[in-house]
């Protein structure tokens, strides 16, 4: 109710929905439509929606405050709400500690089979992304070095081979 609101915190939202949720799943009352998709509608948002926010009011303080911050993502934020109170926190610690953040589904699973442990999370906190990374070139780009006559398999080779002779000047500089 409180829209004119500019913008919301999650956790507000999260525990607004939760209380809408509980209050109208113990009315009693059958609409025809999910107790979800009623808290939706009246908010504007899909019952999937909803539901990520009211998982997202089972956070311990400290993790919802790092979602209302931005230092977790929302996410992130849903996939630990799934953790004990007590891997939660040992989370929240690890985070603090570390500054960093890295992956929430990862810790989720390590708790459903009963593995979270203090070092277990901040392995995984400390965890580096390796990323495979890709490059695509758009052939609107392409066209103006090569016209038509070239194949797909020949301008790669001519890209490579000029690739390399510029990595032998740029070692050269070095």
């Amino acid at each position: 109710s409180n829209i004119q609101r500019e913008s919301i915190l999650p956790s507000e939202k999260a525990k607004a929905y939760t209380l809408k949720y509980e209050a109208l799943k113990h009315q009693g009352k059958k609409s025809g439509k999910s107790t979800l998709d009623q808290v939706g509608e009246a908010a504007g948002e899909n019952s999937k929606k909803v539901q990520r926010y009211i998982w997202l009011s089972r956070l311990s303080d400290p993790l919802l405050q790092m979602v209302d911050e931005k230092r977790l993502g929302f996410s992130q934020g849903v996939d630990l709400s799934f953790l004990s109170k007590k891997s939660q926190q040992i989370v929240a610690d690890a985070i603090e500690k570390s500054k960093c953040m890295g992956q929430s589904a990862k810790l989720k699973e390590y708790e459903k089979k009963n593995e979270l442990t203090t070092t277990v999370v901040r392995l995984i906190l400390e965890e580096k992304n390796v990323h495979k990374r890709k490059v695509t070139l758009k052939m609107d780009k392409l066209s103006q070095y090569f016209d038509d006559r070239y194949s797909s398999e020949e301008m790669e080779k001519i890209i490579l081979h000029l690739l390399e002779e510029w990595k032998k000047t740029q070692e050269d500089i070095q």
